[in-house]
């Protein structure tokens, strides 16, 4: 078994070294292997991360998908970005060949040759790769906005110490905490397109590799993991703790802990009557810590993770695509990691 992190195609440090803590190395699906962020591949490098590109995406698909995100790029540029994604331009391309402006060159074309709504029904795949592509970028910015604030607001406050006299120059605790934990959340909005986009990623690769996932799917999103408990009535959860303890402040021996983690949690998703926690070794109270990441598990029982996510999934030739892989896993785990201090 290998944690798989979703919706999203980044991860914050922090939240990766805390999922390595608790699961071991976890898996990222990304759309392209040319745009993977330079702070993933240092996590792969660090061993905590595995990298996963759906599917066998060709060289033509790949320059494709490049010159879709710089002509994005260009749109947005031109229509005065603000920091992120255009929530508007996507709103308004639901039914078509998405990230194209109307008067673009592209778009005539796209009309004239009339396969717009053609193209998108036929390579769902493919677009929720441009649309994961660009919810990226915005999530990288996103980043770099908070960690500008904490400079800026670390600034301010050694400044105001220098000018009172105080040998104090970190940032003020209550600052410190509203960006950390504002830092460690994803980027939470559509929400439900980002969960239909990665699916599609997914279930691609699945398909096309004949392989099984087991998950756990673990994410860091707190509106990722509201939707899924509205909309999955039969939920069950597992255990919820709070004594999970941030990397810099481990247990003795995390190794073993999530290693004896993963063992119980494959023995749930593999049985037909799911066993309970109640002699599961959960990390002690005990232990002090500044900071420390909850652990909620649930459980969707008797359905496969493939069976499950595929709910999400609106174009009928996938969902039938994925009827078709061999069911290995009974059942579907899901993960929430949350941050307090």
């Amino acid at each position: 078994m290998k944690p798989i992190y979703f919706p999203f195609t980044y991860i914050l440090q922090p939240v990766a070294e805390t999922l390595n803590a608790c699961f071991g190395k976890t898996t990222i699906y990304q759309p392209s292997s040319k745009h993977i962020p330079e702070e993933l591949l240092k996590q792969v490098d660090q061993g905590i991360l595995d990298i996963r590109v759906s599917g066998n995406l060709k060289k033509s698909d790949e320059k494709k998908l490049s010159a879709i995100l710089k002509e994005y790029n260009a749109w947005a540029d031109l229509h005065g970005r603000r920091g992120g994604i255009q929530l508007d331009f996507f709103k308004t391309r639901r039914n078509r060949i998405p990230f194209f402006d109307d008067l673009s060159t592209s778009q005539i074309k796209a009309d004239i040759a009339g396969n717009n709504k053609v193209k998108e029904e036929s390579d769902p795949v493919f677009n929720a790769r441009i649309f994961l592509s660009i919810a990226q970028q915005y999530d990288l910015q996103h980043h770099k906005i908070f960690q500008d604030m904490i400079s800026f607001e670390t600034a301010r406050t050694v400044l105001m110490e220098n000018l009172k006299g105080s040998d104090k120059t970190s940032l003020a605790t209550g600052h410190k905490d509203e960006f950390k934990a504002v830092s460690l959340t994803d980027y939470e909005y559509m929400i439900e397109k980002r969960i239909e986009a990665w699916t599609l990623l997914m279930c691609c690769d699945l398909i096309q590799s004949r392989e099984t996932m087991s998950g756990p799917f673990v994410t860091s999103s707190r509106q990722t993991i509201d939707y899924l408990l509205e909309q999955t009535p039969e939920i069950e959860n597992l255990f919820s703790i709070n004594t999970i303890p941030m990397m810099e402040n481990q247990v003795e021996n995390p190794a073993k802990w999530s290693g004896d983690l993963m063992k119980y949690l494959e023995i749930v998703t593999k049985s037909a009557t799911p066993l309970k926690c109640d002699n599961f070794n959960i990390v002690s109270d005990e232990l002090k810590c500044k900071t420390k990441a909850s652990l909620s598990l649930y459980l969707v029982p008797g359905t496969s993770p493939l069976e499950y996510f595929s709910r999400f999934v609106s174009f009928d030739s996938t969902c039938s695509k994925i009827k078709k892989v061999p069911v290995k896993f009974k059942n579907t785990l899901i993960g929430y990691i949350g941050f307090s201090g």
